[in-house]
């Protein structure tokens, strides 16, 4: 009779594992455990991996070159994520960007250019925030002023061929 309960004991714990899959899973909602063999999904990225490592899961989108979800190391500031992500361009506004925060309910805004200028502490990330890093449509001025000059020129080329057909 015991035996019979350990063997259907295993049964289901062999199919609960074998269903459930490997996934990425939050432990006591703090930090997340990444498996050794655990291979990215689409938008999603794991940086310094190694068996055991605590690591969080940040979401980051906006302007920035790898958006998505990212596993970074415990303790990780809101400048090194921004770098795992591939960094910041030009057209990054580094001043005015918002951190959702798990049971926060206020946004968290940060301008990280006056962090950085005055060497001040930068924020720290926990497992489950959230970061818009919002764009700089001004330096990408150049940009939108070729295009419409291009647009421009374009529809006076069309204009005076048309009058000169008729």
């Amino acid at each position: 009779m015991m035996i019979k309960k350990i063997v259907t004991l295993c049964l289901v714990l062999s199919l609960t594992l074998s269903i459930g899959g490997i996934r990425a899973e939050s432990i006591d909602d703090k930090f997340t455990q990444i498996p050794p063999n655990h291979l990215p999904g689409s938008g999603e990225y794991v940086h310094g991996t190694g068996y055991g490592k605590l690591l969080m899961r940040v979401m980051l989108f906006g302007s920035v070159s790898q958006q998505g979800i990212h596993y970074v190391p415990e303790g990780t500031d809101l400048l090194f994520a921004m770098l795992y992500a591939g960094g910041y361009t030009d057209t990054t506004k580094l001043n005015g960007i918002q951190i959702r925060r798990r049971n926060v309910k206020d946004l968290i805004a940060v301008n990280l250019e006056d962090l950085i200028a005055d060497g001040e502490k930068i924020p720290k990330l926990f497992d489950g925030d959230v970061v818009s890093v919002p764009y700089n449509w001004r330096r990408d001025m150049v940009t939108i002023t070729v295009f419409t000059g291009f647009i421009t020129a374009m529809t006076g080329f069309a204009l005076s061929m048309i009058a000169l057909s008729k």
